[in-house]
């Protein structure tokens, strides 16, 4: 470590009479170590020291695994010298200072700064999560015709989203955009939102998750590469699905993800006519990124809010919301279920996504109808209204 690193950072050396200090910190995979410190060193410039070993911000930093003497909370504040020690194999004598030695080992969780997405929280005019309306908007109108023609927020956002790649696109996979709040969990929990540890108690993880959630992403991704776009900050977002294990499952992997800082509004026509302002994601953003590999013919959007996928009405499959306030009844929630099996079929027989209508997924899923018809009937119709 340079001695300007060394000089931001006061009462690290260590006096002559007093034990020095190691710090050993498991990062992942990694192990950080910071030794001969004073036992004055608080915490707050032990995560500035770790800062400058893993790039991971000291306010992004949780230290798991350590308490204090005097039973305080842990704050940046705390000093060394009242961290418990938990054996006395963590004590050691150094014959070269004629000292002791003590060692204080933890587990860092923090994500380095290159690795985060622009906070959306600072920015203004985003989206609000509200129940989804029954919308009067048709490929076609003179509404979607407005939106299409001019493609002025289209451009402009397309531009300022900066897509990071958590996990490359495989060959020759379809695409399936997945919301997640409602759609896959149920993140209204004050619990979780309140939470300020590093980890999600398997009984909490276990309760947000919609039933046959894991079971039904690692099913999908066999046939579908997978991307998150969400409402929610993505900032909260990567915290709690790193500690629900959805970044990291064997099962599945998302390509990237995106927030709601890359959608854009607008207006709509209610059932009832009347007009209505609300933010859409717009699937063009993606393709516009990947043209040679994913478009309207190979992308399906999961979400339960019709009104997300307004632009790209043939590509969206609108989900039942899933709300764990039901009780019993969400536990005996079994909609993935079968989508999962929908959703296989339609990537194993169907080449082009827009000769299918979405809507009748479950007549698919529950066997009455064959995915073959479901694809004939929409290819007569088309020759009925378009005769030859």
């Amino acid at each position: 470590m340079d001695s300007k690193s060394l000089t931001s950072v006061e009462n690290i050396t260590p006096s002559s009479t007093m034990p020095t200090v190691d710090i050993i910190a498991k990062w992942g995979k990694e192990r950080v170590e910071l030794r001969g410190l004073s036992h004055e060193t608080t915490i707050g410039q032990v995560k500035e020291l770790l800062s400058l070993e893993t790039n991971v911000l000291p306010k992004r930093q949780k230290l798991i695994g350590l308490s204090t003497i005097s039973k305080q909370k842990m704050t940046d504040c705390v000093p060394l010298s009242d961290i418990k020690i938990k054996t006395k194999k963590n004590i050691s004598e150094n014959d070269d200072h004629s000292r002791k030695t003590i060692t204080h080992s933890f587990i860092l969780m923090g994500t380095p700064e290159e690795q985060i997405f622009v906070d959306p929280e600072d920015k203004h005019n985003l989206p609000d999560v509200i129940d989804d309306f029954e919308l009067d908007f048709n490929a076609g109108s003179d509404e979607w015709i407005a939106h299409i023609a001019t493609e002025i927020n289209l451009k402009k956002f397309t531009e300022n989203t900066s897509i990071h790649i958590m996990n490359e696109p495989r060959l020759n996979k379809p695409l399936m955009v997945l919301d997640l709040d409602h759609t896959l969990l149920d993140f209204s929990s004050k619990k979780l939102l309140r939470a300020t540890t590093a980890i999600v108690g398997d009984e909490l993880a276990s309760e947000l998750k919609r039933p046959f959630m894991d079971e039904f992403l690692a099913s999908v991704y066999t046939h579908y590469d997978l991307v998150v776009w969400s409402q929610t900050s993505w900032r909260w977002l990567e915290t709690k699905l790193t500690e629900l294990g959805m970044l990291t499952h064997p099962g599945y992997r998302f390509c990237f993800v995106l927030d709601k800082t890359s959608m854009f509004s607008i207006t709509s026509s209610k059932r009832d006519g009347k007009k209505v302002k609300h933010f859409v994601k717009p699937l063009e953003i993606i393709w516009n990124k990947f043209r040679n590999r994913w478009g309207d013919h190979n992308t399906v959007h999961l979400d339960d809010l019709s009104r997300n996928f307004a632009l790209n009405l043939h590509n969206g499959l609108k989900v039942r919301a899933y709300h764990r306030k039901k009780g019993s009844k969400a536990k005996k929630d079994r909609e993935l279920f079968g989508l999962a099996r929908y959703l296989e079929e339609l990537a194993l027989k169907v080449k082009d996504f827009k000769s299918v209508d979405f809507s009748g997924w479950e007549n698919v899923a529950n066997g009455s109808v064959s995915m073959e018809s479901v694809i004939r009937d929409i290819t007569d119709g088309n020759n009925k209204k378009n005769p030859s």
